[in-house]
């Protein structure tokens, strides 16, 4: 018995040790980013586990529990990470929330799916999250969903979206059509339809139209960006980048079509083809093309550890917007794609008081 209880420490150990390395080296493999985005978002039960751990593995040697201990403190680093990022950001941040993962909005959200196009057999869908118990218009965020612009759902991300309009937003995930089929700048001219569609509709859905907030994650941000920035008729207040692609000739440039998203093939396929045969098209699809004719406060999220999309990108755009004082860049040491994904971890609970306080200061026209 002492044999088997020796083994399955042992096994115990091992794997918290793989599942600690794993998180902080870039993922080769999905599955590897999947561990790694749940160890690094909840390695706070993970060092609870190892602390436990510490009294069966000091029975067996000394070491195996100095390894215990070591293996806590390393699956506590995105927390106290958070901490101190929070401390010095003026941001909030609750210890007590990891383990009781409560929401802390003001108003209950109420949310529904509604088409906002169609045209012969397509159509496109757009979640709505409205806040209950307020009767003024209210600032909007106008989400693009992530999905490498080949896949994904405007119902994505329902938690973080549901607390980020607790907060007294309207949110509109919309849907876009797909490459490969539909190429940019087809989701240019359905961001287009979504904002016409918002507009419309702005009394039944509590929207204050002069306070619309474009934001998008990964794929998504991108067409965000693109369109607040390129396209100044649809009238912008601000942008949120959550780890996104601002500049699509640089993601052209450092894509591979070998890494873990065969990033190459999906640029390709939604720009219509490389730089040289379609210039225009990236032109259009790049923010960080018009920064000099178009001024928008912007936020923007990314995650150190990002294996999806390196954080090259959003160091790069936000050099382009250090010069601007409503330009904001929170960079996680510890976070990898989707790192916003909990509203209560590490990375959700930064993710999202960033968010409120830029929607504080400049959707509703704060100083």
């Amino acid at each position: 018995m002492r044999l088997v209880k020796s083994v399955v420490l042992i096994l115990a150990l091992l794997l918290l040790a793989f599942l600690a390395v794993n998180a902080w080296i870039m993922s080769p493999t999905k599955l590897q980013w999947m561990l790694q985005l749940v160890t690094t978002e909840f390695g706070h039960w993970l060092a609870l586990l190892a602390l436990v751990l510490i009294y069966p593995a000091m029975h067996s040697s000394r070491w195996l529990g100095l390894v215990c201990l070591l293996l806590a403190l390393v699956f506590l680093v995105p927390a106290i990470e958070a901490s101190r990022i929070a401390s010095a950001q003026g941001l909030s941040f609750s210890w007590q929330r990891l383990w009781l993962p409560l929401h802390t909005g003001k108003f209950k959200v109420k949310h529904e799916r509604r088409i906002f196009w169609r045209e012969g057999d397509e159509s496109l869908d757009m979640v709505i999250y409205r806040p209950l118990g307020t009767d003024k218009p209210l600032p909007c965020l106008l989400i693009a969903h992530g999905g490498g612009w080949d896949s994904g759902d405007p119902g994505e991300f329902e938690s973080a979206n549901t607390e980020l309009a607790s907060h007294g937003y309207v949110l509109c995930s919309y849907g876009y059509r797909l490459a490969p089929k539909h190429p940019w700048p087809a989701q240019a001219e359905d961001t287009r339809r979504a904002c016409t569609w918002l507009r419309d509709h702005a009394g039944e859905l509590g929207i204050d139209v002069n306070q619309i907030v474009f934001m998008g994650r990964s794929a998504g941000a991108q067409i965000a960006c693109a369109c607040a920035y390129g396209i100044s008729e649809l009238g912008a207040r601000a942008c949120i980048d959550v780890y996104g692609t601002p500049n699509m000739f640089l993601a052209n440039e450092w894509s591979l079509p070998d890494d873990l998203l065969k990033s190459l093939v999906l640029v390709h396929q939604y720009m219509g083809g490389d730089p040289q045969k379609v210039p225009e098209a990236y032109h259009t699809a790049s923010a960080t093309e018009f920064l000099e004719h178009r001024h928008l406060p912007t936020l923007i999220l990314h995650g150190t550890q990002d294996s999806l999309v390196g954080i090259g990108h959003s160091r790069r755009f936000n050099d382009r917007l250090t010069q601007r004082e409503d330009c904001f860049f929170l960079e996680l040491p510890w976070g990898t794609h989707g790192m916003d994904y909990f509203p209560s971890t590490p990375g959700g609970q930064l993710s999202m008081a960033a968010i409120v306080r830029f929607m504080e200061r400049f959707a509703y026209g704060a100083p």
